[in-house]
């Protein structure tokens, strides 16, 4: 009777933490365990379907808690989680249930895989709506402010001393109903949560062993080869998926036009475990088709009819009808009529009907009854969960049995890797780990993170486990290395040897490569060594960019430009000799040969191509031309860039064109700017930052010592120094 009235609280279960909160813990004790957040007023809302979907959880092996509150600020959240994560049966990941403030992070760009928009634009669009903030406690930011329209966004500013990479300690997802008129947002996540018990509790022994792809255009550059090496890997990583029994379809936005009526069949194909969208995106759209790709006549006319009806209203509305039409009668050589049909009110109803059918929008969703328990977006904005309604959310908040979505909150990158660790499904994985082991600054996972497949694929192994209680047991992941037959599991454990700080991990990773018959394997392996080792890394980019897999050929082009040791340039030369139908890795030789210096890839061209027999060297002829042009051009900016009567503008591009391609001629014209104490102040911030993006450079020792070697007295400058150099360091820079 003497103990504090906590404590009783506490063995009763409920502890209040501040006048509105609620503290309902597990009823399960489980090896590790689970938080719902939710704000109060949805917990009253649907608070029977809340305690339903926690019972669901713990009834799988999942102890959970249940933090009930009106959140005030990110911090209090992120406070509760840390101390959960630290107790002695951790906490594993949380869901983000309604309500819940979203951090808005800003001076973060280089977490996130494309998103590089000047922060001196509006807020709400220039920072990265993301849970980063909740999941991976490594992280330090400095709070900045709380929105004044928007309440539940609160910016931060990712701060010097925090780490600078991604290593989520947690997983964390969103179950955030659509807000649409004439409906009500709570009646959606009851009918939400009360699909997911339903599911668990029915399909618990459901297996993936059915999986469909659909690709949309311009994706990849529309790449056969990119297309047909994901599928030929797909089958590594889901052995058992490909045997019979199993159901695999592999969609082309052109094998029919328009494709949205096919994949919305799809979709809702009865038995479908998994749907993976590659295309760009907007909050409310999949883009699946451009124009019709024809060969006869009067389609490919009206294909020009159709681009003429696009464009010239736009510039009519500039400058005048007339203007419009003439210049591009002009500068297409068409036909008078042709321009004149965008006035039109019957063709622009026509065309107006005819965009609908091009593309999904959330519009078509929200009556569907998709049946895939888990789909991806590989696509831009689709997962804008801080939006009303979003394409992720759309496919959750309905009738289906879509459990989980995946999607990104900010625009996306093309060239990832967007089926790292998928195979793991398969052995029971719960969804919310695969995303904290691939997540950007961006991803997100919407719904249920604690859904899971029947494992058919490594039974008696417990992978989610695993991924907790084994963190840093370098003897268990080296067992698993050796000798687990899961491709997904080797590649796992090198990514968990990186992690724990195995010993000789470049020749390990080295070895891996060469020796490794896996897709999947030989990829990870080049991936942890060119990231984190990129001064060791020579020998394997040199095989890797030739090696028999796509995206091995693809990502090796990409970390040889940002390596840039000259070493590399026959390498690279040779890839494009000798590969030059393949479209995708062509776009990303063509985009690196900034890297390196004219003169010697040159020299490497003439050197390589004079025992050579073509037929036709046309294409050497255009590499060289481009070599050429290229050189001049960036010369061109850094010439610029010394100019102290150059105006500021034009000198910012000069200066954040190296962080999507990080020359290394660059380096001492950059090192010299920002020493320069006449220059522009934010000019000198955007250099600093710039140079953070050399951190797969073979340079990036010199532009530490270059940095550190600077002098100055402004706190702005020296915090960014600081970051980079964090940004830099071998040891304070990991990626994983």
């Amino acid at each position: 009777m003497k103990q504090p009235l906590s404590i009783l609280l506490l063995a009763l279960g409920i502890s209040l933490q501040a006048q509105a909160q609620q503290v309902i813990r597990p009823v399960v004790k489980t090896p590790t365990t689970f938080a719902i957040v939710v704000d109060s007023t949805s917990y009253e809302q649907a608070k029977d379907a809340l305690t339903a979907y926690k019972q669901s959880i713990e009834a799988d092996g999942l102890g959970t808690y249940l933090l009930i509150d009106n959140w005030a600020s990110p911090e209090d959240i992120r406070q509760w989680l840390v101390k959960l994560h630290a107790d002695k049966t951790p906490l594993e990941g949380c869901v983000l249930v309604g309500d819940i403030p979203i951090p808005m992070l800003r001076d973060a760009q280089h977490l996130t895989s494309a998103f590089k928009m000047d922060q001196k634009r509006d807020w709400k669009e220039s920072s990265v709506p993301s849970d980063r903030y909740y999941d991976d406690f490594g992280l330090k930011f400095d709070f900045l402010k709380q929105d004044a329209d928007q309440p539940l966004y609160f910016y931060y500013s990712l701060r010097a001393d925090s780490k600078q990479y991604l290593s989520p300690d947690i997983y964390s997802a969103r179950i955030k109903p659509l807000e649409l008129e004439g409906t009500d947002k709570y009646q959606l996540l009851r009918d939400y949560l009360q699909k997911v018990v339903a599911e668990k509790r029915d399909n618990a022994s459901n297996v993936v062993d059915n999986l469909s792809m659909g690709r949309g255009h311009g994706y990849n550059s529309e790449d056969p080869l990119a297309w047909s090496g994901e599928q030929i890997a797909l089958r590594e990583q889901f052995p058992k998926l490909f045997q019979p029994g199993g159901t695999v379809k592999f969609f082309e936005f052109d094998s029919e036009f328009p494709i949205k009526n096919t994949y919305l069949n799809e979709v809702q194909s009865k038995g479908l475990d998994i749907m993976l969208f590659h295309h760009h995106g907007a909050p409310d759209t999949q883009y699946l088709n451009g124009y019709e790709n024809v060969s006869a006549a009067q389609p490919s006319i009206e294909n020009v009819k159709r681009f003429l009806r696009s464009k010239v209203p736009s510039m009519a509305r500039k400058k005048g009808k007339e203007a419009a039409i003439d210049y591009y009668m002009k500068s297409y050589g068409v036909p008078r009529e042709w321009c004149e049909e965008a006035f039109d009110p019957a063709k622009q109803e026509e065309d107006s009907l005819f965009n609908l059918t091009l593309d999904i929008y959330t519009t078509d969703i929200h009556p569907l009854k998709p049946q895939a328990r888990f789909i991806m977006f590989d696509a831009c904005f689709n997962g804008s969960f801080y939006e009303k309604d979003y394409i992720a959310g759309a496919y959750l908040f309905n009738s289906g049995k879509t459990i989980a979505t995946q999607g990104g909150t900010v625009n996306t990158i093309q060239d990832k890797w967007p089926d790292e660790f998928l195979g793991l499904l398969a052995a029971g994985m719960r969804i919310g780990q695969f995303n904290r082991l691939v997540c950007f600054l961006e991803n997100h996972i919407m719904g249920d993170p604690t859904f899971h497949f029947a494992n058919n694929s490594l039974p008696g192994f417990d992978v989610n486990q695993a991924l907790v209680l084994k963190e840093g047991d370098l003897k268990f992941w080296k067992k698993q290395l050796a000798k687990n037959p899961l491709p997904d599991m080797q590649a796992l454990a090198l990514r968990e040897l990186a992690k724990g700080g195995q010993k000789d991990m470049p020749s390990l990773l080295e070895h891996t490569y060469f020796h490794s018959g896996n897709f999947v394997v030989r990829l990870e392996a080049m991936r942890l060594l060119a990231l984190n080792y990129p001064e060791q890394a020579i020998k394997v980019l040199q095989a890797a960019i030739n090696d028999s897999y796509e995206l091995i050929r693809r990502f090796a082009a990409e970390y040889i430009e940002k390596n840039a040791d000259p070493q590399l340039v026959p390498a690279f030369i040779q890839a494009y000799i000798s590969r030059n139908h393949e479209t995708r890795l062509m776009f990303k030789i063509q985009s690196g040969l900034s890297a390196f210096e004219p003169e010697v890839l040159l020299a490497e061209i003439d050197r390589q191509i004079k025992d050579k027999i073509f037929y036709n060297a046309a294409y050497v002829e255009q590499l060289k031309k481009q070599i050429t042009n290229s050189a001049k051009g960036k010369q061109r900016d850094l010439d610029e860039l010394a100019d102290p009567t150059a105006k500021p503008s034009r000198q910012r591009l000069d200066i954040v064109v190296f962080r999507n391609h990080p020359s290394a001629s660059a380096i001492d014209p950059l090192l010299k700017f920002i020493a320069d104490d006449t220059r522009d102040k934010q000019l000198r911030l955007s250099a600093i930052e710039t140079l953070g993006w050399f951190n797969e450079n073979y340079r990036r020792q010199e532009i530490i010592s270059g940095l550190q070697n600077i002098s100055t007295d402004d706190p702005d400058l020296q915090n960014e120094i600081k970051k980079t150099i964090r940004r830099l360091s071998p040891d304070g820079n990991t990626h994983e």
